[in-house]
C-alpha cells in the first residue's frame, strides 16, 4: 500500500480584506500633518461588515496597509450591519465614535453610539443613553435601556423597561 505523506503546514491566509471606500457630496479635506480626512455633506462609507451614512466624517488615516484606528461620524448617522448570527441590524444616532487598537495581543474595536441612539432588527428595537457595539467579541451594551419587542410569546407587542433578567451576562449587554 503507498505510505501517506503529513504535514504540519500552516493553514491557507484568509483572503484579503474588501477595501472601504468613502464618498461624499461636498468634498473633502486631508490634514497631511495630522493624518486626517474630514468628509461633508451626504457621506457613504462601504465596508465589507457594514454601511454608514452621515452628514461629517473625520478619520483618521493610516499609515499604508494599517487599519484605520479612529473614525468619528456626526449628524443623522445610520448604521446597517449583519451580524454573525447573520441578522440584520439598523442603528441610528446623532454621533459614532468607532476605536480600534491592539494591545498585547488583544483586539479592541468598538463603536460608540451617542445623541438618541437605537439598533433596530427583527426582535424589536433597542434604545438606551449609550450604545456600545464591541465588534472584537461580538456583543452590543447599553446603558439605560430601553427595549420594544416586536412580539411576545402571546403575539402582543411588549413595551418594557423593567429590570433586566438573570442572565450570565452583564445587563444591558446582548449578544
Amino acid at each position: 500500500s503507498p505510505a501517506r505523506a503529513t504535514t504540519n503546514s500552516p493553514a491557507a491566509p484568509p483572503p484579503p480584506r474588501a477595501p472601504m471606500t468613502i464618498v461624499s457630496d461636498k468634498g473633502a479635506d486631508f490634514d497631511l500633518n495630522k493624518h486626517q480626512a474630514i468628509f461633508r455633506g451626504h457621506v457613504r462609507v462601504d465596508d465589507p461588515e457594514m454601511k454608514l451614512t452621515c452628514a461629517l466624517l473625520v478619520a483618521d488615516v493610516p499609515e499604508a496597509g494599517g487599519h484605520p484606528n479612529h473614525i468619528v461620524a456626526e449628524t443623522n448617522v445610520v448604521i446597517d450591519f449583519t451580524d454573525t448570527k447573520g441578522q440584520t441590524n439598523h442603528a441610528t444616532s446623532d454621533k459614532a465614535v468607532y476605536l480600534y487598537n491592539v494591545q498585547n495581543g488583544v483586539t479592541n474595536e468598538t463603536v460608540t453610539l451617542t445623541g438618541n441612539p437605537q439598533m433596530e432588527n427583527a426582535q424589536g428595537t433597542q434604545a438606551g443613553d449609550v450604545i456600545i457595539w464591541d465588534r472584537a467579541n461580538n456583543k452590543i451594551h447599553f446603558d439605560n435601556p430601553h427595549m420594544i419587542f416586536r412580539q411576545n410569546l402571546n403575539g402582543v407587542t411588549a413595551d418594557t423597561n423593567s429590570p433586566p433578567a438573570k442572565t450570565n451576562f452583564p445587563p444591558g449587554t446582548i449578544e
